[in-house]
This record gives structure tokens, sequence and C-alpha cells, in this order.
């Protein structure tokens, strides 16, 4: 429910402890009225199964509704996971069943941004290694996308924590790689990697707008919740949709 400062919305945010970026991401782009409340989930290893993922968060799920929110906010990708529909159907459903209240997972969220900017060629920058970003593509094509090419940042002193220490620099030449004429859309995903504080100058620099995944999980959950506040300086879709 809202409360003094939530006076529109309360939206409890779960996350993984190694996760350093999401949180001031997200509050960079709150609207007046709405407060964002944020509950961790250990994460010692990056899962390589669902199961292993929901054991994981089924604790801090719990614990996100003792606050009483008016909308639990996944912001955790799971889309390198193998047969990802699958997978994100199915953390979507344990969420919603656990809570009872409405939600907006970053898996979805993606997907909704491209298809609200009417795009189908993508090209997508991620924290991943290369067997994860093909699974990252195989997600988007059996969602419809055209993925013209994937770039992956990770290594393997890249992984959990080591993501957010991923340099704004490195982020920039990875979508001039994956970036072409007939990509309409420039796409970044994992959480936990800088994107979403530069993502109006990518644009600018490309001529073509960038959805970074922390924008658009927040994007999501604010339209999702009847909030339709335009905030200009974080791209596109939060500018005009």
């Amino acid at each position: 429910m809202t409360d003094a400062l939530g006076l529109r919305a309360v939206f409890s945010v779960v996350l993984p402890a190694t996760n350093s970026i999401t949180e001031p991401d997200m509050a960079a782009q709150r609207p007046p009225g709405v407060s964002n409340q944020t509950f961790r989930f250990p994460l010692p290893g990056r899962p390589d199964n669902l199961d292993t993922l929901l054991e994981l968060m089924r604790p801090t799920v719990a614990l996100a509704l003792d606050c009483r929110p008016d909308r639990i906010v996944v912001g955790y990708t799971s889309e390198f996971l193998p047969d990802g529909i699958t997978v994100a159907s199915r953390l979507r459903a344990f969420v919603e069943d656990a809570v009872g209240r409405p939600t907006t997972m970053a898996s979805d969220a993606v997907p909704e941004a491209l298809k609200t900017l009417g795009a189908k060629r993508i090209g997508i920058v991620t924290p991943y290694l290369p067997a994860e970003d093909r699974n990252v593509q195989e997600y988007f094509a059996a969602l419809g996308f055209s993925v013209t090419g994937v770039a992956g940042l990770s290594s393997a002193r890249k992984r959990l924590v080591g993501t957010a220490r991923i340099s704004e620099a490195d982020v920039r030449d990875a979508f001039a790689r994956v970036d072409a004429a007939d990509v309409e859309v420039l796409v970044q995903i994992g959480t936990n990697l800088v994107c979403a504080g530069f993502a109006a100058d990518l644009e600018v620099s490309h001529g073509k707008p960038v959805v970074a995944v922390n924008t658009a999980t927040y994007w999501l959950a604010l339209r999702s919740h009847g909030i339709n506040d335009r905030l200009d300086g974080h791209g596109i879709l939060l500018a005009r949709h």
C-alpha cells in the first residue's frame, strides 16, 4: 500500500546481493511520490538452472512483502539460461504466486519495450559468456525478434560482482560492434551492467533507440501501475512512451 513518502506507489525491488547497479539506476528514474524499497537475495554463483535460482530467491521474495508494497519488481534477467521462454514463464509464475500482487519482471520488460518501439531487428550487449549469449539470442528469436549481433563482455574475472566493474567505455565499444544500418534498436541486458545512465547519449551517437534493461524494467513497472510521467534524460522509452 502507499505510505507517507510513496503517495503514488511503493515498489519492492528484488535484486541479487551482488548487484550494485540496478538500485542507483532506478533511484535516478524515480518520479515524485514513488518509493523504491530494495530486497536482496544471495547469489554465490550464477545459477545454471531455474530451480537453484528459485531456492535462492524464495526467502527474499517473501520478505519483500513486509513493507506492504503495491508492486514487486524483479531486477534479474534470466535470458542467459537455456530454454529462456519457459524459464521466464516459470519465474514469473513463482513470484506472482508467492506475492499475490502486481509483479514486474526484468525478463518481460525488454520485449515489451521493443514492442512499444515497433522494433524487430536488434543488436544486443550483454555481460555474459558466449554459451550464455547463444541462449540470449535464442530467447529473443523465439519472441519473433531478429538478432543481428550479440556482444558479450564477460570473462572469468567479470562475473557477478565483477559485472558492475565493466566500464562505460567497454559498453560503448560493444554497442559500436553490434550496431549496423539495419539495426532498429540497440539493447542491453544483464541488470548489473552499466548502461541506463548514458543510454540517452548513446541514442544521439547511434541515431536510434537504446533499451537498457533497468530502464525498461522501471518503465514497465511505472506504466503498468498507471504512472505515466514522461522523464527526460533517460532515453526515448521514458521520455515518449
